[in-house]
């Protein structure tokens, strides 16, 4: 497999180029980009999105999900549940990881995925810790004001605690339907 050339992309490289010798270029380098996935329509924007700044930077993708077993809150709620069921979910979301990044290195033969079992946000900080990320690129979710206030918002958490930058891709608004952060 051929390498692709690696590019540096200046921070100022919005500028005009007069405005930009007068300032210390500084390049970023990005060889390995995290997307991590709920295998929702919204995340394969995002997965999208990172085949498109991979190729031409001939970045490493790795597409990741966290699988938070629900074991805890439905024994809260109902009472203990039927443990086969919370397999069968687990397995059905590492298979549909596993089909998904063989579609994405039929596109792009340098990604990987992996599967992580845990909270999400610690996953994805723990992920970028040890893969030694430059990127992550992640997309948020139409949420209604009730579950943002129960819940929070997991791109919010992640990007309080990322070490590296990352991107956060709106999921598809209408002008009706805003969404924020």
């Amino acid at each position: 497999m051929t390498k692709m050339p690696e590019y540096e992309i200046p921070i100022d490289a919005g500028r005009r180029p007069a405005e930009a010798d007068r300032h210390h270029r500084v390049p970023v380098k990005v060889k390995r980009i995290l997307v991590p996935t709920d295998l929702t329509n919204e995340s394969h924007r995002a997965i999208e999105f990172g085949l498109v700044l991979a190729r031409p930077l001939g970045a490493h993708l790795t597409l990741l999900h966290v699988y938070q077993d629900p074991a805890y809150a439905v024994e809260y709620v109902l009472g203990p549940h039927d443990n086969d069921r919370a397999q069968q979910e687990r397995t059905y979301f590492e298979k549909t990881l596993k089909a998904t990044a063989e579609d994405v290195r039929k596109e792009y033969a340098d990604c990987d995925s992996e599967f992580r079992d845990g909270v999400l946000c610690e996953e994805i900080v723990n992920t970028a810790k040890e893969r030694d990320i430059d990127l992550i690129i992640i997309s948020t979710h139409h949420y209604n004001w009730l579950t943002r206030l129960a819940c929070g918002s997991d791109a919010e958490n992640i990007l309080r605690n990322m070490p590296c930058p990352i991107l956060i891709l709106q999921a598809n608004t209408t002008p009706e339907r805003p969404v924020a952060l």
